[in-house]
């Protein structure tokens, strides 16, 4: 069984799943006091990086149902077992957990005191992160979360026991030891090797893409119990919200007040998570059936959305990027020249124009796989490999062993060089995605087959299994990208990479990365790591995605951001 962190569904917000989404419980609340800790992403210079309506606790009136979109219901509840990492079971889940440490506007990290009084780094020489737990904070029956729910989830998430269907092991493998201190609620986290993003497994979550930062030690230490205990129920909460009904032949998700809940009272009485189809999410929102959904960068989503009287259009950075996956473990993408030969074909400038300019946001491809285009790091390595040029695309296919037949198809050994795409039904981006692709390949001579598949059997059945040649979806990242992005590309057999290739420098590229402590240097050897990716073209990533979404007015601390953790108890409507 792979283990892999989240990827979002072709056509931005879409199935979403995420690069090591870490949860966020308590948020940035303007009421409550937030110790910065850490300088995060650099401006993004065109959108700002939280763009929701912000209000003050005292000014959100008490009570309220909010409604909000899905695109299907948790396959597992758990968020760190490898089914339940799709980012609608997290999108359900964010409100009911939390953690140590919440992400700030900037891609920071901040102390979240709803759950620590403390939390930092203590030594470098072995690197020893100390934290002090909030006493108060409590699992949903009112059991204290203690040292042991940690010492017992980094222990399932550390890669030792391959029994664990682990999401991924980024960071947790870096741990030596958890030793309690004077009580239960301090500890100590002991590394054997250095990992700069350590923030990231204490709740370091990005707004929409979140991960579980901590199981009940029951739960984690329990093989059972994390695999499948929870396909059919909800981890308890540990957060302002907790699950009250799940109606699944309807389709509903209920979530009202946690009653064992210790910070501020949640200002919402109710939060309905409901899973309406990809096709149908604008016109549900323009019949106020929804108080937001995310657009994506479907056109007919935003024209609709904006014709809405009593709503708004809220645009931040984002951290989602459409790609392009290239399965190279068998047939003619085996051999690199193949798979750089359908880079250069793809027009991505194009792609990412048709895609950005119908939403009003600033045009770029990503040429990344590391940083996010106005994330401090970020450069492009993509152009020099697989920059748009046809006559090199056919000069690479000729190199590999192809001719162009009398039809203008590409052919070797008497077979034409035809590859087979899945895509997922009822997604009109990737249906958009894959017209644009297919008519680029032709150019240059390749065949491009559709294979349409259900939208609830694409991550299942073809995505997690590699059941495919070439696919698209989009990867969903978070504010720590260098350790959360090696499990896409490195090793071969890891959960997220689903290429099925590697190049086995990166692991040791990897660890130094990971190890380095200073920021510069970090980001030096980052783009190293995203050089080496680039040279063997396992991925051909397409279009940077902002986070567009369409707003009911009066809707406040909840919307379009990129780094920000929600802090669900001033979520609510304006008075």
């Amino acid at each position: 069984m792979k283990n892999f962190n989240k990827m979002l569904g072709a056509g931005a917000l879409a199935l979403a799943l995420t690069v090591t989404g870490c949860s966020a419980g308590g948020g940035d609340g303007d009421n409550k006091p937030r110790v910065d800790n850490s300088k995060g992403a650099a401006d993004t210079g065109l959108l700002p990086t939280t763009a929701w309506t912000k209000a003050d606790y005292a000014s959100v009136k008490d009570g309220g149902t909010l409604t909000l979109a899905v695109d299907q219901m948790p396959d597992n509840w758990n968020t760190m077992q490898v089914d339940g990492n799709v980012k609608a079971g997290s999108e359900i889940l964010d409100p009911t957990t939390g953690g140590p440490v919440v992400n700030t506007v900037d891609g920071g990290w901040a102390l979240n005191p709803d759950y620590a009084t403390d939390v930092k780094l203590a030594g470098e020489d072995p690197q020893v992160v100390e934290i002090k737990l909030n006493p108060k904070a409590v699992w949903e029956d009112g059991t204290p979360i203690t040292y042991k729910d940690y010492d017992a989830t980094i222990k399932a998430n550390n890669g030792t026991d391959a029994d664990y269907q682990i999401v991924g092991d980024n960071v947790y493998k870096d741990i030596e030891s958890v030793t309690r201190e004077d009580t239960d609620f301090n500890f100590k986290i002991t590394f054997k090797n250095k990992n700069a993003d350590w923030p990231s497994i204490l709740g370091g979550s990005t707004a929409g893409s979140v991960q579980t930062p901590v199981l009940p030690a029951a739960v984690a230490a329990d093989v059972t119990a994390f695999n499948s205990g929870y396909k059919s129920k909800p981890l308890p909460s540990s957060g302002p919200f907790k699950v009250s009904n799940v109606d699944a032949a309807g389709q509903v998700v209920t979530l009202t007040p946690n009653e064992k809940w210790w910070g501020q009272k949640p200002k919402l009485e109710k939060i309905v998570m409901k899973v309406v189809s990809r096709d149908a999410l604008a016109q549900a929102y323009a019949n106020k059936e929804l108080d937001a959904f995310s657009i994506g960068t479907n056109k007919n989503n935003y024209d609709t959305a904006k014709k809405r009287t009593d709503g708004a259009i809220q645009q931040s950075g984002g951290l989602t990027w459409n790609h392009i996956t290239l399965n190279g473990s068998k047939g003619a993408l085996a051999d690199v020249k193949v798979r750089q030969a359908v880079g250069r074909a793809v027009d991505r400038d194009t792609i990412s124009a048709s895609r950005l300019s119908p939403i009003g946001a600033p045009v770029a491809s990503q040429n990344s796989y590391i940083y996010m285009p106005g994330q401090k790091g970020y450069e492009d390595n993509a152009t020099a490999v697989i920059g748009f040029d046809t006559a090199k695309s056919e000069e690479l296919l000729k190199e590999a062993g192809y001719t162009k037949a009398a039809d203008g198809t590409q052919e070797k050994d008497g077979k034409k060089l035809e590859i087979t795409y899945t895509l997922d039904a009822n997604n009109p981006v990737s249906e958009q995605i894959f017209k644009q692709v297919q008519a680029n390949l032709k150019v240059v001579g390749i065949s491009v087959k559709n294979d349409t598949v259900p939208a609830d059997k694409f991550f299942s059945d073809y995505v997690l299994k590699s059941n495919f040649e070439m696919t698209g979806f989009a990867w969903s990242g978070t504010a720590y990208p260098v350790a959360s992005s090696e499990s896409i590309f490195y090793p071969k057999d890891a959960g997220q990479n689903f290429s099925g290739i590697t190049d086995d420098k990166l692991g040791d590229m990897w660890q130094k990365a990971n190890a380095e402590l200073d920021p510069a240097k970090r980001i030096e050897l980052a783009n190293e790591i995203d050089k080496t990716i680039f040279a063997y073209t396992p991925v051909i990533p397409l279009t940077p995605t902002p986070n567009t979404l369409g707003v009911k007015d009066g809707l406040v601390n909840y919307g379009a951001a990129q780094f920000q953790s929600i802090d669900w108890t001033t979520v609510g409507f304006k008075s």
